[in-house]
């Protein structure tokens, strides 16, 4: 499981991925919410960094659990929160989705080995699914599928949910070409390939910050047609043993 000590590490390559000059005290300055645990939060930080530094401003990270995240960017404790489903718009009215997706993911089951063919069985009330607390994408779902929802704090408590039978399958995300589960997880587990869900995800401010808003699709979409979204991505993809499947 990743430690808070390595993940800062990480969001320090974020920042030092940034020209010269950039991470220098700024006047304006944005403080945004992140989840920990999840492999796509340092580079769709850098991601971002690189955009609000075209805006000039200096944007910086808060990490902490998915639920107290969103309410702290919808009451203005923080300037934003990094990124979201859309529906997260028609849930958190305080806040403004900035319209140009920064990530695409998929979400997966992810059974026991030799269990490939748990979903098309038919469906009983009294089944259990893992889900992340706070991930809105798992949670919908998971009431989609009519399963009980047992929540996990984190993609290794999910695991180990399902590899000690507590629950029937566990529902991970995968965004970006990046993927929550390592290496050495794989033995005893089978991922279904076919998504139960795919989505885009959005950063997300509170609605003070709507001119910010309306600025900040223009400068992803130049940082994609430049390409230098994909070389953050590529980038940390390369080094992505500390978070998923090289491990």
């Amino acid at each position: 499981m990743l430690t808070i000590k390595r993940f800062y590490a990480w969001i320090l390559a974020a920042l030092l991925m940034l020209p010269a000059g950039t991470v220098a005290e700024q006047s304006d300055q944005i403080k945004i919410t992140a989840i920990f645990d999840e492999p796509t939060t340092a580079a769709g930080f850098a991601i971002l960094k690189q955009a609000y530094q075209r805006l000039g401003v200096d944007a910086s990270i808060l990490i902490t659990p998915s639920r107290r995240a969103l309410m702290m960017a919808e009451t203005g404790l923080v300037d934003g929160d990094l990124f979201r489903i859309k529906r997260v718009a028609q849930l958190y009215p305080n806040l403004i989705r900035v319209e140009h997706p920064l990530l695409h993911g998929t979400l997966k089951a992810v059974v026991r080995k030799n269990e490939e063919h748990f979903l098309a069985l038919p469906p009983e009330p009294s089944r259990a699914v893992a889900v992340r607390r706070g991930i809105i994408i798992s949670e919908l779902t998971a009431q989609n599928m009519g399963m009980i929802p047992v929540y996990a704090n984190s993609n290794a408590q999910a695991l180990s949910l399902l590899e000690s039978k507590r629950v029937d399958v566990a529902l991970f995300t995968f965004v970006a070409q990046f993927s929550p589960l390592k290496q050495k997880d794989l033995a005893n587990i089978h991922i279904i390939e076919e998504p139960l869900a795919a989505y885009d995800l959005y950063h997300y401010l509170n609605r003070r910050h709507w001119k910010l808003a309306n600025a900040l699709p223009e400068v992803l979409k130049q940082l994609e047609e430049e390409g230098i979204k994909e070389e953050i991505l590529e980038d940390f993809r390369e080094r992505q043993g500390e978070w998923g499947t090289q491990q």
